[in-house]
C-alpha cells in the first residue's frame, strides 16, 4: 500500500461529438448518494440545446463536477455505452492493472472519498464545482490489486451482516406498529381493562346522550335529524362486554360535517387558524404551512368552526383517515372541505379519537369511500358507522391504559430508529476502516482517565445503550454480557460461575460498574421500590460510547449488534433461560459429551432448583435458539459451581 495520485490511475477521456438535428442520442443521469449511473432518455438532436458534447464508454468512471460532493459519481454500465455527456460530466479511463473496479466502486462510496470531493469543490455555497486539478493530484493510500480483492471480500461479508441487521430492525419496527394496532383492537373489544363495576352501562350512557341531544334541539342549538336505523345482529363485527352498547356514530355526536375553503382562497396573514388535510396528523395538529382567515371571513364560515376537543378526520385524498384531536386549550379555527369535524356528546373525546385510529374503524373508512380519482368518505356513511360504547368511567380507564402502552411503544420505536441510524453510521465506519490504513492495535481514545478494563467497559456500555428498556437491570445486563462474549467470541478473560439466575461474574460486574461511575457513563442505582433492581441511568459521558464502540469494535460491531438485537425484545427472565441453556450446552461441547434435547433439559434443571419454574417454556426457547442460530461451539471457559 502506497500513496498514489488519483490522476495516476484515472485519465480524462474527451471524445468529442457534434450533435446532428436528425440523429437520436442516448443521455445519462448520475444519481446522488452513490446511487449509480443510468440511462436518462433518448432524444432527437434538434431538441438538444448543447451541440458540442462528448461520448461516454462503458466501464469509464464518470463524475458530475457540480454534484460530486453529494455522491454523484459512478462506473458507467453497458446500457450507457456511447451515450453523450456535456462538459458538466467528466469521464475517465481506468487503469485496471492498478485498480480493481469493484474496489474503486466501494472506495468512492466511503466517507473518505466524499470528504475529498467536498474539499476539492470550490465556489459559493450553491454553485460549488469540483476542481479537477486538486482532485487528480490528491494522494490516496492505494493497496495492491491483491490487497484490494481481500478488502472487497471483507466488505461483502460485512454488508451481508449489515443487511441482516437492517432487515431485523425493519422487522422490529413493523412488529411495533402491529403491537400498537393490537392494543387499539383489544381496547375497542373491552380486553384491556378489568370490568369491576358493571352497574353503569353503555346503554345508560346512550340514553343520557339521547336526552342531551333532544334538549339541544329544543333549545334550537341543534337541528333535528332523522332517526338512525336500529343496529342489526348482522352488522355487529365482534363481541363486546355485555354492559357495553353498540351505537351509530351520528347518534352520539352533536356535529359531523366537513369544512369549506374561503371564496377565492381568501387567506390572511394573521387571524383564526385554517386547517387543511396536511395539518391533520394522528399525533395532533401540525402548524407547518398553516393558513389563517380573518375574523370577518371566520364569521362567514360559522358552520365550519372548529373548537377545543373536536376531532378532525381527513375524508379525501392520500391522507384520508388521518385523525387529530383538537387540544382543550384551543380557541377557534376553521377547516377545509377535505376535513370533517366530529363533535361527540358526553363521551371521552380521547377515547373516540383512539377508536377512530383502531384497525376496526380504519377498515370501515376505507371500505366506505365513493368517487373515482380523488375518493372521499361521505358524511352519511360516516354517521352510520357503528361503534362500541363503554360506560364513561371505563372509557377513561381505557384511555389511561392506552397512554401507558403507547408510551412503551414510543420508547421502543425511538430505540429501534436510533439503532437504524447507528447501523448506517457503523457501515460507513466499516468502509472507512477497510479502505483506509489503520493501526494494528485497537484505539481506546480515552484521555487522562483511569479505567480498569476499557474495552470491557465500552462494550458493556454499548450493551446498555442498545437494550436499556423498562425491565432492564443487572440480571439482564449480566446475561447479555455473557451471551455477547461467548456468541461473538470476545475474550475478556471473564470467570463466570453458576448462580441461580445463570452464568455470573461478580468481579466483572463490579469492575465495569465502577468504571461507569468513574467515566460518567452511567449512574448505577439500586431501585428500592422494584425488587431491588439495579438501574443504569445515562450520564454525560454516555454520549461518547457510540463513537468509542465504533472505533474499538470495527471488525466485531455488526456481529455484536446482530446478536444483541435478538435479545432486546426479551424479558430478563427469558434472557436468563437462554443464557443458562447456552452455558449447559456449551459445557457439554467443551467436555465432548453427547448432546440431545433431553440431556440439555436435564442439565438445565440441575443448574439450580429454581429453574423448575421454567419447565413449561424450556423447549420453546431451545427451539428459538436453533431458529435464530444461537448455537454454542465450545468457545470459552467451562462454567461450574464456585469452588
Amino acid at each position: 500500500m502506497k500513496l498514489t495520485k488519483i490522476g495516476d490511475f484515472l485519465k480524462r477521456s474527451k471524445i468529442p461529438i457534434d450533435i446532428l438535428d436528425n440523429e437520436e442520442y442516448t443521455r445519462v443521469t448520475i444519481r446522488i448518494n452513490h446511487n449509480g449511473v443510468s440511462l436518462r432518455d433518448t432524444e432527437l438532436g434538434k431538441k438538444i440545446g448543447t451541440k458540442k458534447q462528448f461520448i461516454l464508454k462503458a466501464g469509464q468512471f464518470i463524475v458530475s463536477k457540480i454534484d460530486a460532493r453529494y455522491g454523484a459519481f459512478g462506473i458507467a454500465p453497458n446500457e450507457v455505452h456511447n451515450a453523450i455527456i456535456t462538459g458538466n460530466f467528466w469521464a475517465y479511463d481506468v487503469d485496471f492493472s492498478r485498480l480493481n473496479i469493484e474496489w474503486f466502486n466501494q472506495f468512492t462510496n466511503s466517507p473518505h472519498f466524499y470528504e475529498l470531493c467536498e474539499r476539492a469543490s470550490t465556489g459559493i455555497t450553491h454553485r460549488k464545482y469540483l476542481n479537477e486539478s486538486f482532485f487528480l493530484n490528491y494522494e490516496i493510500m492505494l493497496p495492491s490489486v491483491e490487497e484490494q480483492l481481500i478488502q472487497i471480500d471483507k466488505i461483502k461479508l460485512q454488508k451481508i451482516s449489515f443487511g441482516e441487521l437492517t432487515s431485523e430492525l425493519t422487522h422490529q419496527l413493523d412488529l411495533t406498529k402491529q403491537v400498537r394496532q393490537s392494543f387499539l383492537r383489544e381496547a375497542m373489544q373491552g380486553k384491556l381493562i378489568k370490568h369491576t363495576n358493571t352497574k353503569e352501562t353503555g346503554q345508560q350512557l346512550l340514553g343520557k346522550i339521547k336526552a342531551e341531544k333532544a334538549k339541544l334541539i329544543a333549545e334550537k342549538k341543534l337541528k333535528k335529524e332523522k332517526e338512525f336505523s336500529p343496529i342489526t345482529k348482522e352488522e355487529i363485527p365482534f363481541e363486546i362486554p355485555k354492559h357495553w352498547a353498540w351505537s351509530r356514530l351520528g347518534a352520539v355526536c352533536a356535529k359531523i360535517g366537513s369544512g369549506s375553503t374561503p371564496k377565492g382562497s381568501n387567506y390572511a396573514e394573521v387571524g383564526k387558524p385554517f386547517f387543511r388535510s396536511q395539518n391533520v396528523h394522528n399525533n395532533g395538529l401540525v402548524y407547518d404551512d398553516i393558513k389563517f382567515v380573518s375574523d370577518e371571513v371566520q364569521k362567514q364560515m360559522n358552520g365550519t368552526v372548529v373548537i377545543a376537543n373536536d376531532i378532525l378526520l381527513n375524508i379525501t385524498g392520500g391522507s384520508m383517515a388521518r385523525c387529530a384531536l383538537v387540544p382543550n386549550d384551543f380557541d377557534e379555527g376553521n377547516v377545509s372541505q377535505h376535513v370533517c369535524i366530529i363533535r361527540p356528546l358526553s363521551l371521552n373525546n380521547i377515547f373516540l379519537h383512539k377508536l377512530i385510529l383502531s384497525p376496526y374503524f380504519q377498515k370501515l373508512i376505507f371500505g366506505s369511500t365513493t368517487g373515482a380519482g380523488r375518493e372521499g368518505l361521505p358524511k352519511y356513511n360516516l354517521e352510520q358507522f357503528i361503534i362500541p360504547l363503554p360506560p364513561l368511567h371505563e372509557q377513561e380507564q381505557i384511555v389511561a391504559k392506552l397512554k401507558e402502552l403507547m408510551t412503551f411503544c414510543d420508547g421502543l420505536e425511538q430505540s429501534i430508529k436510533k439503532s437504524q441510524g447507528f447501523n448506517e453510521m457503523l457501515l460507513q465506519q466499516i468502509l472507512r476502516e477497510a479502505l483506509q490504513p489503520k493501526e494494528s492495535t485497537k484505539i481506546i481514545n480515552i484521555e487522562n482517565r483511569k479505567i480498569e478494563n476499557p474495552l470491557k467497559t465500552i462494550l458493556a456500555g454499548h450493551i446498555i445503550n442498545l437494550n436499556n428498556t423498562t425491565d432492564f437491570g443487572r440480571v439482564k445486563f449480566q446475561k447479555l454480557l455473557f451471551l455477547t462474549e461467548y456468541i461473538c467470541k470476545i475474550d475478556f478473560d471473564s470467570n463466570y460461575i453458576k448462580k441461580v439466575a445463570g452464568p455470573y461474574d461478580d468481579a466483572l460486574i463490579k469492575s465495569i460498574e465502577a468504571d461507569f461511575n468513574r467515566m460518567r457513563f452511567f449512574n448505577v442505582v439500586q431501585d428500592k421500590t422494584d425488587n431491588k433492581r439495579v438501574r443504569y441511568t445515562a450520564l454525560a459521558g454516555a454520549k461518547e460510547l457510540e463513537s468509542l464502540f465504533l472505533e474499538n469494535f470495527v471488525d466485531e460491531s455488526l456481529r455484536i449488534n446482530n446478536a444483541l438485537l435478538k435479545f432486546r425484545p426479551l424479558s430478563w427472565g427469558e434472557c436468563e433461560v437462554i443464557a443458562t441453556l447456552y452455558a449447559v450446552w456449551n459445557n457439554r461441547i467443551i467436555k465432548n459429551e453427547p448432546i440431545t434435547d433431553e440431556l440439555l433439559y436435564s442439565d438445565f434443571m440441575a443448574w439450580d432448583k429454581q429453574k423448575s419454574k421454567y419447565h413449561s417454556v424450556f423447549h420453546k426457547w431451545l427451539f428459538w435458539m436453533k431458529d435464530e442460530r444461537i448455537i454454542p461451539d465450545g468457545w470459552g471457559k467451562y462454567i461450574d459451581k464456585p469452588q
